[in-house]
C-alpha cells in the first residue's frame, strides 16, 4: 500500500461517501451498543474494511456487536469475507451474535466463547473452522488493555499478520511516538498502551501507522473529510455516559490506532508463547458452563433490565 494514514482516509471519504451515509442505518442500535465507538472511528472502521477487503477478520472481544455489525456491513459491501470474534462472556457472545442476525449479517460472523488465549490457537489448527491460509489479513484488537494481553497477542498474532495485512487497536489515545517521548496525554497510558508503542517504534521497519485520536485533533484532516460525510465528532443520540476526557473536550475522542504490516508475515504456525492463563475454582468453572449453556435464553432478558434501568427516572 502507497497510500497510508490521513490522506488515505481522506481518498476513501470520497470513494465511499454514499456507503458511509448509508451507515446511518445501524443509528437505531446506538442507545444500546453504541456507546464508546460511534464517530469518526466508527466510519473509519467501515472504510478500512471496505479498502482492506479482508478474506477473514479476526476480532477481540466485541461485547453487544458493534464493531463486528460495522465490520460485516463492510464485508457484505465487498460481498466477500468473514469475522472470527473471540468473546470470554457468553453473554456478551449471545448479545453480539443478537445483533448481527438483527442487522441480517450472521451469515458473515462466526462467535467464539471463552478466552481467546486458549481459543485461538484451537481455531488456527482446525482446518474446518479457520478455512484459509495460515495468516491473518486484519486484526482487531479491543479487549484487556493491561501489558501482560499486550505481550501475548505482539508474540502471538501479530507474526501470523501477513504482509499489507492490517491491525487496529483501540483505546489507544496518542501515537506510538508520543507514548514513547512521554510526551502530554489525555490520559496515562495503559499498560497495554506503552507496549504496544514501544513495540511498534522499536520495529518501525515493519509497520506504518496512524492514530485516529490525532487526527480529529487536526483542523485540516476534519476540513477535508467534512464534505464527504466525515468529521462529526459531536455526541450520538442516546449517549448517556460520558468519559471524563470528552467531558473535558466537549467532542468525542476517537482513540484508535490503525498499522500496517509492511514487512514479511513472520510465522505460519502460531508461535505459542506463553500466557499466565485465567484460574478458575470448580465452582467458577460449573458457573462459566452454565452461564454459557442459558447465555441466549438469559442476554435478550438481561438486556431489558438494562435498559429499563437506564431510561427510569432518577431519584
Amino acid at each position: 500500500m502507497d497510500a497510508w494514514g490521513k490522506e488515505l482516509v481522506v481518498e476513501l471519504y470520497t470513494r465511499y461517501a454514499p456507503d458511509v451515509e448509508r451507515l446511518q442505518r445501524f443509528d437505531a442500535f446506538i442507545p444500546t451498543i453504541g456507546k464508546s465507538y460511534a464517530g469518526e472511528e466508527r466510519r473509519l472502521l467501515y472504510l478500512m474494511t471496505r479498502f482492506i477487503e479482508p478474506e477473514l477478520i479476526i476480532e477481540f472481544s466485541p461485547k453487544r456487536g458493534w464493531t463486528t455489525l460495522h465490520m460485516a456491513a463492510a464485508l457484505e459491501d465487498n460481498h466477500k469475507g468473514r469475522i472470527i470474534s473471540f468473546e470470554l462472556d457468553p453473554i456478551y457472545a449471545a448479545l453480539t451474535k443478537r445483533t448481527v442476525k438483527t442487522a441480517r449479517l450472521a451469515h458473515r460472523v462466526e462467535v467464539v466463547v471463552g478466552d481467546v488465549r486458549e481459543e485461538f490457537p484451537r481455531v488456527y489448527g482446525d482446518p474446518g473452522t479457520w478455512r484459509s491460509a495460515p495468516e491473518i489479513g486484519f486484526l482487531f484488537v479491543d479487549s484487556d488493555h493491561s501489558a501482560e494481553f499486550a505481550h501475548w497477542y505482539l508474540g502471538n498474532l501479530f507474526p501470523l499478520v501477513r504482509q499489507n495485512g492490517v491491525i487496529h487497536a483501540h483505546d489507544i489515545e496518542a501515537s506510538p511516538e508520543r507514548v514513547v517521548n512521554q510526551e502530554p496525554l489525555p490520559l496515562e497510558p495503559t499498560g497495554e498502551e506503552k507496549v504496544l508503542a514501544e513495540h511498534l517504534v522499536r520495529h518501525r521497519d515493519r509497520y506504518r501507522w496512524f492514530s485516529v485520536a490525532d487526527a480529529v485533533r487536526d483542523h485540516a484532516y476534519l476540513a477535508a473529510v467534512r464534505p464527504w460525510g466525515g468529521g462529526d465528532l459531536s455526541f450520538p443520540p442516546g449517549r448517556v455516559r460520558l468519559h471524563p476526557t470528552e467531558k473535558r473536550m466537549g467532542f468525542e475522542r476517537n482513540p484508535s490506532l490503525w498499522i500496517l504490516q509492511t514487512g514479511a508475515q513472520e510465522s505460519k504456525t502460531y508461535p505459542d508463547r506463553p500466557f499466565e492463563p485465567l484460574h478458575r475454582t470448580l465452582k467458577q468453572r460449573l458457573a462459566y458452563e452454565t452461564r454459557k449453556q442459558i447465555a441466549s435464553f438469559y442476554a435478550p432478558l438481561r438486556e431489558r433490565r438494562r435498559m429499563r434501568r437506564q431510561t427510569s427516572p432518577r431519584g
